[in-house]
């Protein structure tokens, strides 16, 4: 009888089955287990019953809300000053050398003459686009650098209060503060004209919820 022969050969062939069930499933976790609050479980597809082990479940325990370094920043419902001067400066010199870049090109087609050659075209057309663009994204960053930094510091000066009086008196100043080396009246009229576009920036915005809700709901969540 070859049981009675080797009985060690009969126990190392049980070894593996009993390895294999019973610690494995302990060490186990179910996809079903209810996650702490505030955090969710990720389930990628796999078979019906499989159960993660827990080293993994590190890898696939995901917070449902964005993790902050800081606690008060988890209450924070508006940019920082800094992240609003790199947000506006930095959309608005893309606007404005994009804009820019335009303006080069259809100036260059006016001035392109007969009998000229294709490089030649193209070579005005590039010095005329990088040119051009180049100065107006200049203008739209330095009105939104100013922009931004006064909106921000009369949000502080409010006590963090974030309506409409910010931006209008953010592009009064704004503008004031570009024309100041023009002189007073300049500076007066691009004040006036700032705080201007900045309201009707603000009176437009319920206009825009109603016919454009999707671009809306993004432009405030960039805000």
């Amino acid at each position: 009888n070859r049981s009675s022969r080797n009985p060690e050969g009969t126990q190392r062939q049980q070894q593996p089955t009993a390895t294999l069930d019973q610690p494995a499933m302990s060490r186990a976790v179910d996809a079903q287990q209810e996650p702490t609050e505030g955090r969710r479980f990720y389930s990628p597809d796999r078979p019906e019953g499989l159960a993660f082990p827990t080293s993994y479940r590190a890898l696939y325990d995901l917070p449902t809300s964005p993790e902050c370094l800081f606690e008060e920043d988890k209450f924070r419902q508006t940019r920082t000053w800094g992240e609003n001067l790199t947000f506006y400066t930095g959309v608005s010199y893309l606007a404005g050398a994009t804009s820019g870049a335009l303006v080069g090109l259809r100036r260059a087609a006016a001035e392109a003459e007969r009998g000229e050659s294709a490089k030649l075209r193209i070579n005005r057309a590039l010095n005329q686009s990088g040119s051009v663009g180049r100065a107006f994204g200049n203008r739209f960053g330095i009105v939104a650098m100013l922009f931004a930094g006064t909106e921000s510091f009369v949000r502080d000066q409010r006590d963090g209060a974030d309506d409409w009086v910010n931006t209008v008196a953010a592009g009064a100043s704004a503008g004031a503060l570009y024309r100041i080396a023009s002189g007073p009246r300049s500076m007066i009229v691009a004040g006036i004209l700032g705080g201007v576009l900045s309201g009707a920036a603000v009176a437009g915005k319920p206009m825009l919820q109603r016919f454009a809700p999707k671009l809306s709901a993004r432009l405030d969540y960039l805000r």
